[in-house]
């Protein structure tokens, strides 16, 4: 059966979106800068002076990569499935991956960050990592609340015999 966007419901959508914008903050954004005497100099000398999610969070990227996939599968399991079993499944997985990792981000960015203090700083990409991850454990929150399915995927109105009390005999 192949995917039918008409399945989507707006929380699935929302973790869709979710899911890329928190895939492409851990790949294109920095998330951590170092600041300091040296960084004027590496800057001028062509060296980074930040690092993206992938690069800084060694163990963290992994729970990343995983609850991106996660709400990924989901769009693509309500896209493609009449029965709603998967898409609720995963909806609990995304709800609770989603929840995962956020927490593991509030420490990270808010309260820890990697490296030594006073050298490092936080960009952008972490804080829109941390608000997709946020966002994502909303939408796989709704997405197990939401009830229903589909119109197309509706069962069609089951055929009824009537009987009329004048046809119908009575016993002797």
């Amino acid at each position: 059966m192949g995917f039918q966007r008409t399945r989507l419901r707006w929380p699935e959508i929302v973790a869709g979106v979710a899911a890329v914008v928190l895939l492409l903050s851990m790949f294109l954004l920095p998330w951590y800068g170092y600041k300091g005497d040296l960084a004027p100099l590496a800057a001028r000398l062509g060296v980074s002076t930040s690092q993206n999610a992938w690069h800084s969070l060694s163990a963290t990227r992994w729970l990343l990569l995983l609850t991106i996939v996660a709400a990924l599968a989901l769009v693509y399991l309500q896209g493609t499935r009449r029965s709603p079993a998967l898409p609720a499944t995963f909806s609990l997985f995304v709800w609770l991956l989603g929840g995962l990792t956020s927490l593991v981000l509030v420490y990270r960015v808010l309260i820890n960050m990697p490296g030594p203090n006073n050298v490092v700083t936080r960009d952008v990409g972490a804080y829109i990592g941390l608000l997709a991850s946020i966002v994502i454990a909303f939408a796989g929150y709704r997405s197990l609340r939401a009830e229903g399915i589909a119109p197309q995927d509706a069962p069609k109105e089951i055929p009824t015999i009537h009987f009329d009390q004048a046809e119908v005999g009575t016993p002797s």
